[in-house]
């Protein structure tokens, strides 16, 4: 399969950097967000690449913490349905075997 994970660090002449993480993960990616614990955060690992979003304070979010988590949520599931579409319509334009 075509399963990676990198992550790639760009440093400008100015000093401004910038850090970007490619999941393009397979049934060995793991996704952690333990519940009833003192904080809340979610945890994706892959391939030597993590990533751990939290909010600002992991232990008393605020409202606009809440209002991110919300819009994340709404955007993985917006994700799950394209990613559904086109395995359905790769599906269906695929010669029968």
């Amino acid at each position: 399969m075509d399963a990676y994970s990198y992550t790639t660090v760009n440093v400008d002449p100015d000093g401004t950097a910038s850090v970007n993480v490619a999941l393009r993960p397979d049934r060995e990616v793991s996704v952690l967000c333990p519940r009833g614990r003192d904080r809340a955060q979610i945890s994706i690992s892959h391939a030597g690449a993590r990533v751990v979003i939290m909010p600002t304070n992991p232990t008393a979010p605020t409202a606009e913490d809440l209002a991110t988590a919300r819009q994340l949520a709404e955007l993985f599931a917006r994700y799950a349905a394209e990613v559904e579409r086109l395995h359905t319509a790769s599906q269906s334009a695929a010669p029968a075997a």
